[in-house]
């Protein structure tokens, strides 16, 4: 029987002879294949589903995955010129002559973005072969910022004034941010990720950014409290907290101990994907949920949340109340021994946003329980293949590799 090669990153294959790939029955969900001159009539012919990207490269071609920065000291070290397929996010460093690049870069393929110098671009794209991504050009003489950037007046007033800043990563303006002096210091802004800025900072903000496919606007309020997904807010946070509105993009859980006057108090309001509450808030909870919010009342004595890793097996399921509602923001993992029946028992509602591994059996009763069903649910290692379609087709399986050389 041939052979089966899947989910696999790069396949590199250029050295594979004809007979290897005659033996190939199958190629799927691989990001991107290389092949040579010699064999590509070959690949033609074998089975592709789902490949992302094909290149035919001779053999001295480099394969680099992953982020890539091109540099003066690698252009000049290199004895002959440099023929690379990159696949990742390539950066082009300021300052290289463009003699120099065009002297040792003698061809590139690139599945990613790349950010060039405005100088270095004619020169960069006559030596590329192939670019799947978008290509950012970088003013004459801009600073150049990776990573989280936390744009706040100590930072401005290391920059020259009138300064070309590009970020690539996060950048996040300041609460604190003097716009003056943010006006003053930036004449353009790129970011190749997110920005992070408040509401009173959009009109100056948007004056100095310049924006392409990459870029990303977030917007803060200075009167919100963010916190990421799966957070539970007590009363301990309720006082620390000097803002009016919680603000998640996810999931959020008001703690049972949470009482109406304390809500009031502080005349909380809550922005979330979904607000989970008890059910002795309900009343005041109507009028406080941002309109895009899901509000979902708990009993506190049948509510239970899995957001880490659990094993439910029987003794702990002995534990649980019965007919209660099941939360999973993590992964849960259901012991093959545990009855289905018991299961149905326990669990009357059940709201998946993780992970669960269950038997057929076990699953097939919690499907019927799912009121939310934004996670995923499969069996235990081993079950996967019984529902390969593949299974039993070929006697050499190559798989769930980053990268591979035929």
């Amino acid at each position: 029987m041939p052979t089966l090669i899947r989910n696999v990153g790069v396949l590199d294959a250029r050295q594979a002879s004809v007979e290897q790939v005659s033996a190939i029955g199958r190629i799927m969900n691989v990001g991107c294949l290389v092949v040579s001159p010699a064999n590509r009539a070959e690949f033609m012919k074998v089975g592709l589903h789902n490949v992302g990207k094909t290149h035919e490269l001779d053999e001295d071609y480099k394969i680099h995955i992953g982020p890539l920065q091109l540099t003066r000291e690698m252009l000049e070290s290199a004895a002959n010129p440099l023929k690379i397929c990159v696949l990742g996010s390539l950066e082009v460093e300021t300052g290289i002559p463009a003699e120099l690049l065009l002297a040792k870069l003698e061809g590139i393929y690139l599945i990613g973005p790349a950010s060039v110098p405005e100088e270095l671009y004619g020169a960069f794209m006559s030596r590329a072969k192939d670019i799947t991504g978008h290509v950012s050009v970088e003013p004459a003489g801009s600073v150049r910022a990776k990573g989280k950037v936390l744009i706040n007046n100590e930072y401005l007033n290391q920059l020259e004034d009138g300064t070309d800043l590009s970020v690539s990563g996060n950048a996040s303006l300041d609460e604190a941010l003097d716009l003056d002096l943010f006006k003053r210091k930036i004449k353009t802004l790129r970011v190749a990720g997110v920005i992070h800025f408040g509401q009173a900072q959009e009109e100056t903000l948007r004056k100095l950014l310049v924006q392409n496919e990459k870029t990303r606007l977030k917007m803060y309020r200075l009167d919100f409290h963010y916190v990421p997904g799966g957070t539970v807010i007590d009363s301990f946070t309720l006082l620390t907290v000097d803002k009016r509105v919680f603000s998640c993009h996810g999931i959020l859980i008001l703690h049972e101990e949470v009482t109406p006057e304390e809500i009031r108090e502080k005349n909380l309001r809550f922005e979330a994907g979904t607000l989970y509450f008890p059910k002795s808030v309900t009343r005041e909870m109507a009028t406080r949920l941002a309109p895009k919010t899901r509000g979902l009342p708990y009993d506190p004595d049948k509510f239970a949340v899995v957001g880490c890793e659990q094993l439910i097996t029987q003794a702990r399921l002995a534990e649980m109340p019965d007919k209660g509602t099941l939360v999973v923001t993590g992964s849960l993992e259901i012991d093959p021994q545990v009855p289905p029946a018991d299961i149905s028992a326990k669990v009357a509602i059940l709201d998946n946003y993780g992970e669960i591994i269950a038997t057929r059996d076990v699953s097939s009763v919690l499907q019927a329980k799912l009121r939310v069903n934004e996670g995923v649910m499969h069996g235990p290692e081993g079950d996967e293949e019984e529902d390969d379609p593949c299974q039993g087709q070929y006697d050499n399986v190559i798989e769930n590799l980053a990268s591979y050389t035929l």
